[in-house]
């Protein structure tokens, strides 16, 4: 592509999609997406207790696509012994941390400049990054799309368009003029903004956090759970493709097809982990019932498995009211019979619910 591209605004020109091309997927993805929330409305489990890692899931696919090296073990094990020193894992904890604030803050109101500003001084923090000085500001320089091998893919708009690009996009969020469904609003307004390319660096996930929060705002998802950056991450290369055939010959419908197509994928594979998750909650807490007589504390100590499947004694009893000593005794005997595992120091243990491990990182 020669030159800077500008984009047009939104909404799209008459004519530009033809719904008939990604209807059925549409439907499939609508009705995935409504079977996904009513699942976890439904968890025998408070969506409190398991919603929290699959999100830090999220976090880590969202800045896995940015090259960032980091594992779910240790953005858990983060959690337990907070530290400042990677900053691959301050990475996923500021997109976690991000998300958050962007919930809190739709509560009150609509989308605008400030919040997405907000979004990306959060993600980038810590000086994760190497463009401190514009962190949370929109670039007033142009940047550049390339490869690793240094050829350039794509000109964003040049920087004097994105004060009036990113209010024409905002707008749109919170006023669109159109009929579409919001599911179909969200494709068009992540390639918008992965388009103009508004800040100097993380737009990728900041337009990914997009997602989420958008379908939040529109009450089609009751909070921002929708976690769609692992699909995204393992298809990458068609979507970077299918975005360049947006801004090169104008390929909209093909790009919403996919995106749909993608949101149905990641819903039913959510469906059968919450379902998985349900089933081994269930036969965790009866095993440990049946080992343990004290069932209440017993199913105190499960839930908190349940929400951190990484956890040292501690984590137990800074969450509940049981006795260290008693939390030990269970843990010694839950260890024992093999539904967790310890990293086999003597002092400061880490516990590991590997079982429900082994399901989320499917």
């Amino acid at each position: 592509m020669k030159g800077a591209y500008l984009p047009q605004e939104l909404p799209q020109a008459y004519g530009t999609l033809d719904v008939n091309v990604f209807l059925e997927e549409l439907i499939d993805a609508n009705t995935a997406l409504e079977v996904y929330v009513q699942k976890i409305n439904d968890s025998k489990m408070d969506s409190g207790w398991f919603l929290p890692t699959l999100q830090q899931k999220e976090a880590l696919s969202s800045s896995m696509m940015e090259g960032t090296q980091a594992t779910l073990d240790g953005v858990l094990i983060n959690q337990i012994s907070p530290s400042d020193d990677d900053k691959n894992i301050n990475e996923v904890v500021n997109y976690i941390t991000a998300t958050t604030i962007g919930m809190k803050r739709l509560k009150r109101g609509d989308f605008d400049n400030e919040l997405i500003e907000e979004i990306h001084k959060e993600l980038l923090s810590g000086n994760v990054r190497r463009c401190t000085e514009t962190i949370g500001k929109y670039r007033d320089n142009q940047n550049y799309i390339g490869k690793n091998d240094g050829e350039l893919v794509y000109t964003p708009p040049e920087p004097q368009y994105v004060p009036g690009l990113m209010n024409n996009l905002i707008e749109y969020m919170n006023s669109p003029s159109d009929n579409l469904r919001p599911l179909v609003r969200i494709a068009i307004i992540h390639a918008q903004f992965e388009t103009i390319h508004p800040f100097g660096d993380g737009n990728g996930r900041v337009g990914r956090i997009l997602i989420p929060l958008y379908l939040y705002s529109q009450d089609q998802i009751p909070a921002p759970f929708f976690f769609v950056s692992e699909a995204l991450e393992r298809d990458k290369h068609k979507y970077y493709k299918l975005l360049m055939d947006i801004r090169e010959e104008g390929k909209w419908n093909e790009w919403i097809k996919f995106f749909l197509e993608t949101v149905a994928k990641q819903c039913r594979k959510y469906i059968r982990i919450i379902a998985d998750i349900n089933k081994l909650y269930d036969a965790t807490k009866e095993k440990a019932c049946n080992l343990i007589k004290s069932s209440s504390s017993v199913i105190k100590i499960v839930d908190l498995m349940f929400k951190h499947p990484i956890f040292d004694a501690k984590t137990i009893q800074n969450n509940s009211d049981i006795p260290l000593a008693t939390i030990n005794r269970y843990l010694n005997v839950l260890l024992t019979e093999g539904i967790i595992f310890t990293d086999g120091k003597k002092r400061n243990r880490n516990f590991y619910f590997y079982d429900l491990l082994a399901l989320i990182k499917d």
